[in-house]
């Protein structure tokens, strides 16, 4: 039966019981009693921690992009670096966070895989522009100001440079945590290298950059 555990373990315990469940059945499939089953609690000790389904499905969108969002943050604040030298930090520190933390990412991934989970994409996407996009439009800014980016939206700019860089990052973290790739590497390095040439070459031109300004390789 439940027993008392500190309030972030508990919590913790919730959210990666909703992961597994929502990956196995789906999202809508999926009710609080299931969660309430596998972890073999009651229901008041789930309404202690969540008003609803909805909101613990919002913790884990939180869980899986809060730590992102602050590193963007304090590499937009740097008095340091140039616009370039910023997005080339963000875009390789991103990827090393998914590294780091591939386990959760993967179940993210095969989460999002069932149909009727489509909409958790979406949720993360909408998320993920209300915590950056703001600070991905100042570094756009100072870039303009720099004389490496011109356009006419920095805003729409942001919001079309940050899906892009996401949708890199997918890709190239599914080919990390490709089984058939890993027995390759170097198969694998090739694909991840063409990704990253591709999507630097697509992002320069979104900024309106002259070709070769951004470098995604690790150096």
């Amino acid at each position: 039966m439940w027993t008392a555990k500190e309030g972030d373990v508990r919590k913790r315990e919730f959210i990666e019981t909703a992961i597994k469940i929502f990956k196995n059945k789906g999202y809508e499939k999926t009710s609080i009693n299931d969660i309430l089953k596998e972890m073999n609690i009651t229901k008041g000790a789930f309404y202690y921690y969540f008003k609803s389904k909805e909101a613990l499905l919002g913790e884990v969108v939180n869980e899986l992009i809060q730590g992102i969002g602050i590193m963007i943050k304090e590499v937009a604040q740097r008095n340091d670096l140039s616009a370039v030298a910023k997005l080339e930090k963000i875009f390789k520190q991103m990827n090393q966070y998914r590294k780091d933390n591939i386990s959760s990412y993967s179940r993210l991934y095969e989460l999002q895989q069932r149909e009727e989970n489509a909409f958790i994409a979406r949720k993360l996407m909408k998320k993920t522009l209300s915590l950056n996009i703001i600070h991905i439009q100042n570094i756009i800014n100072q870039g303009i100001e720099e004389g490496a980016f011109k356009t006419s939206n920095t805003f729409e700019t942001a919001e079309l440079y940050i899906r892009l860089a996401t949708l890199c990052k997918e890709k190239v973290m599914n080919i990390i945590a490709d089984k058939s790739y890993r027995d390759n590497p170097e198969v694998m390095h090739k694909t991840v290298e063409s990704i990253l040439i591709f999507y630097s070459e697509t992002l320069e031109r979104v900024l309106g950059a002259k070709e070769g300004t951004l470098n995604f390789m690790s150096k």
